[in-house]
């Protein structure tokens, strides 16, 4: 009886409107001011960036904060969480997909360069952050230095 009772009340919580998810995790992750760090792991010499918070303007994300990890995937970047969850990805072409059902729509997502190191945000060519620092190494063209 106690094991059916736990597991009605789980199936009730995870059901529930307040466990389900409202915002895009990449763009939590991605938009704002942010500074990536890259990390450069000694076995193999395999790059990746952490993303942090680079304003002192937002208590919900403050200056320095980890927001997430951008690693190198099979052609493109992986966004993921701090606790390690792939939720989208960066072309490329600096293009950005969420895979979470709220990102979807049909403005488009692009990371542009402004100078050596600097990026502005753009959704549909109007600036919803920055970002500093490098990239991780990569085939693909995507400046790492």
């Amino acid at each position: 009886m106690r094991l059916f009772l736990s597991t009605l009340v789980l199936a009730f919580l995870t059901a529930s409107p307040v466990f389900a998810q409202s915002t895009c995790q990449v763009a939590e992750i991605l938009f704002g001011p942010i500074k990536l760090d890259k990390v450069i792991y000694p076995d193999g010499g395999y790059e990746t960036a952490i993303v942090r918070s680079d304003t002192f303007d937002n208590p919900d994300k403050p200056y320095g904060a980890i927001l997430g990890e951008i690693t190198v995937d099979r052609g493109g970047f992986a966004v993921r969480t701090p606790a390690q969850t792939v939720v989208g990805v960066i072309g490329p072409d600096l293009k950005v997909e969420g895979w979470d059902e709220v990102c979807g729509g049909s403005s488009e997502v692009v990371i542009a360069p402004i100078n050596k190191g600097n990026y502005a945000t753009l959704i549909d060519n109007k600036p919803v952050g920055t970002v500093s620092g490098f990239f991780p190494a990569n085939d693909f063209g995507v400046p790492s230095e």
